[in-house]
């Protein structure tokens, strides 16, 4: 009768659970980014027109400017 044995390394199993963790990290990173953006988004369009002309926005560039470092839209 044969015994399957683990073939993995046990040298390899710590860079594994440091790769995991380091994705779980990065995944609530970007999480936490997004609501910060979407509270930015948030708190531009409770201005008022005139308040958004004085920092060189338009209203219809909000998303624009609150993501224009990762995306271009």
């Amino acid at each position: 009768m044969a015994f399957f044995t683990d073939t993995t390394p046990t040298q390899d199993r710590p860079a594994f659970f440091a790769y995991l963790a380091a994705r779980v990290i990065g995944f609530f990173d970007r999480v936490a980014d997004a609501q910060n953006r979407s509270l930015d988004v948030q708190r531009l369009q409770r201005l008022s027109d005139r308040e958004l002309a004085d920092i060189g926005i338009a209203r219809e560039d909000i998303i624009r400017h609150v993501y224009r470092d990762i995306y271009y839209i």
